[in-house]
């Protein structure tokens, strides 16, 4: 069987550069800029291991993986190389290779982030290089790289040209102080195509604001102990949508309100968006169920005087999800499932913006 690369070299994989003027850069170091995760104990990670131990060993694991990674600099190279190595990789049968273990190129043009290129990976589970050409040539640039939803990553080189600058881009985003997201494998991003294409992604860009993924695939479950690690972060807005990862309602009913307690008494001002599970239609899930005992949670709210809570209701968001087509399996959205989230979250963080 031939190689469909042989037939359409729109799909060839780059696995090398193909060149031999690349300059590679350490991306943990200066002028490179790190948001969304940090470089400890030879991983990048979402939160501190120490931490995510204490919680369960679904976000010990995953607080590994990468999601909502970014790294910003500038160059006017005229094409960007990357050479990273993974720990493992999870081939899974319904999400593309390139949202779970790829990274997305992004270009500030005109105050919004524009989407560039993916560098897409092989096979192989270790690693990969790749190199992407960049429109328009040498030109000097900020860009911004998204790192894969679902992989652990232990070291990233990034290369431009020999001769070509490299230095940090403007250094902030408007939205300094990070938005931040708590949830289940849809918080995570699964199943975006692409890195940055999950909702939180999207929100980032819209907003120009700086954000932390805390989205654990089976794993998010409102835990005492998650609820007072986020309670200690210093954010703008708090995403709270952990439905999907709930056991059953009554570990939702338990938990819901007690975790927005906990937040709420730390940050007495923080606005928290309250967030019911998109699958509102799927057959079988117990969801309005569910979406009702969030939905009490923020009435309670409400009525103790709490006039920073909102709440993105899937009975009127999120009625048609399935039926529209917007999941790969039934559970997981498409990319169309996570602009319809986006959408949806962005237009609660508009008013609170614009208040």
């Amino acid at each position: 069987m031939a190689d469909i690369s042989t037939i359409d070299k729109n799909l060839k994989i780059a696995e090398s550069f193909g060149r031999d003027d690349i300059v590679l850069y350490d991306a943990t170091k200066a002028p490179f800029s790190l948001y969304g995760v940090f470089y400890e104990g030879g991983l990048f990670r979402r939160m501190p291991k120490e931490v995510a131990k204490n919680v369960n060993e679904g976000v010990a694991s995953l607080s590994e993986h990468t999601s909502g990674g970014r790294i910003c600099f500038s160059t006017n190279s005229e094409c960007i190389a990357l050479t990273c190595t993974r720990p493992s990789f999870w081939a899974m049968g319904h999400m593309a290779r390139t949202g779970n273990g790829g990274f997305s190129l992004y270009e500030r043009m005109g105050g919004k982030w524009v989407y560039l290129a993916t560098f897409v990976p092989p096979g192989t589970p270790s690693g990969f290089s790749s190199i992407v050409n960049l429109p328009g040539g040498k030109k000097e640039r900020e860009l911004m790289l998204q790192m894969p939803l679902y992989a652990p990553i232990s070291s990233l080189m990034l290369g431009v040209t020999s001769g070509a600058s490299l230095g940090k881009w403007r250094g902030e985003y408007t939205h300094k102080k990070p938005i931040v997201f708590y949830g289940s494998s849809i918080t995570q991003g699964g199943c975006a195509s692409t890195p940055g294409g999950d909702y939180a992604g999207r929100i980032s860009r819209r907003f120009d604001a700086d954000y932390i993924n805390l989205g654990f695939s089976g794993s998010a479950k409102g835990e005492k102990a998650m609820m007072e690690y986020i309670a200690g972060l210093d954010m703008s807005i708090f995403v709270y949508d952990y439905d999907y990862n709930a056991p059953d309602a009554e570990h939702l009913a338990r938990t819901h309100y007690a975790g927005y307690r906990t937040v709420r008494e730390a940050q007495p001002n923080l606005p928290i968006i309250m967030m019911s599970a998109p699958n509102y239609d799927k057959i079988g899930y117990n969801a309005p169920e569910r979406r009702d005992i969030i939905a009490a949670s923020y009435a309670r709210a409400r009525a103790d005087g709490d006039e920073n809570v909102y709440f993105v209701d899937s009975k009127v968001h999120f009625a048609t999800f399935n039926k529209d087509e917007c999941t790969v399996d039934g559970t997981h959205p498409n990319d169309l499932g996570f602009h319809r989230m986006a959408e949806a979250v962005g237009s609660v963080i508009k008013e609170i913006w614009e208040e």
